[in-house]
This record gives structure tokens, sequence and C-alpha cells, in this order.
């Protein structure tokens, strides 16, 4: 489907354009869809540990969702050191590694392609590295502690002065 949110049909229309490449897909799919045959479909993987083995494993992860929040995916993938290539989708361009990423508009199916291709074989373990320097789960607590002072902070400023 052209406008799911996740955008698998993207995925599908790169595997058929890229035979020589292997598509391993985690996450919920619809058993009723025809995939080429370099696309394995794995289903919802909630084992943390199998997730980042196959982020490990993988040259690379795309993401083609619409619209991403924060974007674990681009973070986990970064972490296990494996580039990110996907669609602007408002998080994934914002918290992503610029040298072990790219990003294209919504829809650009020969940008995305091109992008796969250029970073194929960037993964190292300089990535994760740098990734853990900036999404560990020490520096998320802090920096969400830091957010929630400076809120908490405004609000009482603001009662302050209204008394």
């Amino acid at each position: 489907n052209l406008n799911h949110i996740k955008g698998g049909y993207y995925i599908i229309e790169l595997a058929k354009r890229m035979p020589e490449c292997k598509f391993i897909i985690a996450g919920n799919s619809n058993d009723d869809i025809k995939v080429p045959d370099n696309i394995i479909l794995l289903g919802k993987i909630t084992d943390k540990e199998r997730l980042a083995r196959l982020y490990s494993m993988a040259d690379l992860t795309v993401i083609t969702s619409k619209k991403e929040t924060f974007s674990m995916i681009v973070a986990e993938s970064l972490c296990c050191g494996t580039p990110i290539v996907g669609f602007k989708a408002g998080a994934p361009e914002m918290i992503a590694i610029p040298e072990y990423s790219a990003f294209s508009e919504h829809g650009d199916l020969d940008l995305l392609e091109r992008n796969v291709r250029l970073l194929l074989g960037k993964k190292c373990l300089v990535i994760s590295k740098k990734a853990a320097a900036v999404y560990s789960r020490e520096i998320m607590v802090s920096n969400y502690l830091k957010l929630y002072l400076s809120l908490y902070n405004e609000v009482i400023e603001e009662d302050d002065n209204q008394s």
C-alpha cells in the first residue's frame, strides 16, 4: 500500500530494484502480501538481544516511515554500528549521525536507492561509539531530567510572577 504509514511498499520496490541484496524485515506485516524472493519477513521482534544482533549483522538499516517521533530504530541501529538510510520523517534525520546516514524526501525511491547503494559497506565500529556517546541510557536519562527540570522551573517562575 503506497499510503501505509511505515512505508513497506517502498521496501518491496527497493528489493525489486536490488535483487542482489537481501532485505530482512522485522515488524508486523500482512501475511497476504506478495514479496520478492530477496525479502525475508521476520515478524515482530520483542527480544531486545535478538533485535540488537539483527541490527549488528545488518549492513544497513532502511527506514521508510511517513512520520516518526524520536525514532528508536535510528538510535538502536546506530548504537549497533549500522548506518541508516531512509525518508525524512520528522525525527530520524534530526537524530541520526550525518556521516553515517542519508535521507531523502518521502517517496523519492530513486534517491533512496542511490543512498542505499552509497552507504552499503560504510558500517564500522566508530558509528556505535559515536552513537553510544549520544544515545546511551545514562545520557538519555540525564537529558530527560534536564528537560523536565527546566519545564518545572518555568512553571514555578510563572506561578511566582502571577502571585
